[in-house]
């Protein structure tokens, strides 16, 4: 199998994180029963992220904020602004447009701008993998800003069965076609559209999403993998969903790869933030110096209605090095 043309790079990333609360606290307020508080501390939940009454173009514009600040965009320079969100509740009903405002908020003034959804808290990569698409056939295009954000729609949805723990938060991106970093090596995906209900869908289907899980993940991650033509030992994490960490930890040694190996270091910390939380752990590794500059990383992301979704990121280098002023 021949690995894909790499359009882009990801030249910059940031992302807004609302204030930090204990989840034993929230179990405390909510009455949550003292064995599923112990299970969520097991699966290594301790903390998430709320949002209080920020809306979500208030998250949104807070990580896009952050991205103009530290890396000095030119709003000049942005062709096309993507908003990618998991829930239908992050997007305010037409004809009003979370995008174009975003457009507006920023200057963007000759920048196009559109949604993105569908696959719940796998649509950021799925969305990377479109953008490799547009990339290639839209040879005007030379760089695009890529937004997430989410807030959970009602407390009683924060903890969904001691699996995961729902915060709220936003994401940035700042993708280029002449930057030689963080290149895209591969995609890939898969959609069991049996668990399009989510949430809503019956417990038996559930269950079995769960007990299929790792198989899904393991399959992605190896063929991502021998899509980029380069062996799991030559990646140096593998930047996870932010979910159960017993679940990754079973995932490595599956792939014959170290418990380390899998990056879920900060899953006590943030919780699972919808879209956001491979960009949030890529942010955190590269701050705990824990990766050395051209290294190759893998991502895999999944959604609660059967969507799941994999990249191959190569040539990795920390978005604060090398960094040039007003692109």
């Amino acid at each position: 199998m021949s690995a894909p043309r790499t359009a882009f790079g990801i030249e910059a990333a940031s992302h807004y994180l609302p204030p930090r609360v204990s989840v034993e606290d929230w179990a405390r307020t909510h009455t949550v029963p003292d064995e599923t508080l112990q299970i969520l501390h097991d699966n290594g939940m301790r903390y998430f992220h709320h949002a209080g009454e920020a809306t979500v173009e208030q998250l949104a514009s807070r990580a896009l904020g952050a991205l103009f600040e530290s890396h000095q965009i030119d709003p000049a320079s942005i062709d096309l602004l993507i908003y990618v969100h998991s829930l239908p509740t992050s997007t305010p009903a037409a004809p009003s447009s979370l995008p174009a405002r975003l457009a507006a908020s920023f200057g963007l003034g000759r920048a196009s701008s559109f949604a993105m959804t569908g696959q719940n808290c796998a649509s950021l990569l799925a969305a990377l993998r479109v953008m490799r698409s547009l990339f290639l056939a839209e040879p005007q295009v030379n760089r695009v800003l890529l937004v997430s954000a989410d807030r959970v729609c009602g407390e009683r949805y924060r903890e969904v069965g001691t699996f995961s723990f729902e915060s709220d938060g936003a994401c940035a991106l700042l993708l280029s076609r002449h930057h030689p970093f963080n290149r895209p090596l591969a995609f890939e995906g898969h959609v069991d559209g049996r668990h399009h209900g989510g949430f809503r869908r019956p417990q038996a289907r559930i269950h079995e999403y769960r007990a299929l899980y790792g198989l899904v993940a393991h399959r992605l991650i190896s063929r991502t993998a021998q899509a980029s033509r380069l062996p799991l030992e030559d990646f140096r994490h593998l930047l996870p969903v932010n979910l159960d960490r017993h679940v990754f930890e079973r995932l490595a040694g599956s792939l014959h790869m170290p418990v380390d190996w899998v990056f879920t270091a900060n899953i006590g910390e943030h919780g699972h933030v919808m879209c956001c939380d491979v960009v949030i752990n890529l942010l955190d590794l590269w701050n705990r110096h824990t990766l050395d500059a051209r290294e190759n990383l893998l991502f895999f992301m999944s959604g609660n209605n059967g969507s799941f979704a994999t990249m191959a990121l190569g040539n990795c280098q920390s978005f604060q090095a090398g960094r040039s002023p007003k692109g």
